[in-house]
């Protein structure tokens, strides 16, 4: 996925002056036909624990948002469990409009679901 001639998926990391990986937001290009154009879709963004609130996260917003420009791309879209207080409070403070939609996932197996 990382070293194809154009990746798709990409990951930017967050690591202080030592070296150590603290976090990290992974993205890749997707087409929303509903809206008829081509977005980046954020589906990860994690920072360690001892390492939120230290102006990490914005930073790994900015540099997703980066990378959308780069690519001429003009929207970020993600998703966070309804329960995850503390990033829907980031998310917030980051600018970010949420959407009412729900996230439907299924096995890719033939046959229904649970044969």
């Amino acid at each position: 996925m990382f070293t194809t001639a154009t990746p798709r998926l990409r990951c930017l990391v967050a690591e202080p002056t030592d070296g150590t990986l603290v976090g990290y937001a992974t993205c890749e290009p997707a087409i929303s036909t509903w809206d008829g154009c081509e977005y980046l879709h954020m589906d990860c963004l994690y920072l360690r624990p001892g390492q939120r609130g230290l102006g990490l996260g914005p930073l790994l917003m900015d540099a997703v948002a980066a990378e959308a420009r780069a690519l001429g791309i003009a929207e970020i879209q993600w998703q966070t469990p309804v329960w995850n207080d503390g990033a829907i409070r980031f998310y917030r403070r980051q600018g970010a409009r949420e959407t009412d939609k729900l996230r439907f996932s299924r096995p890719s197996s033939s046959g229904p679901v649970g044969q």
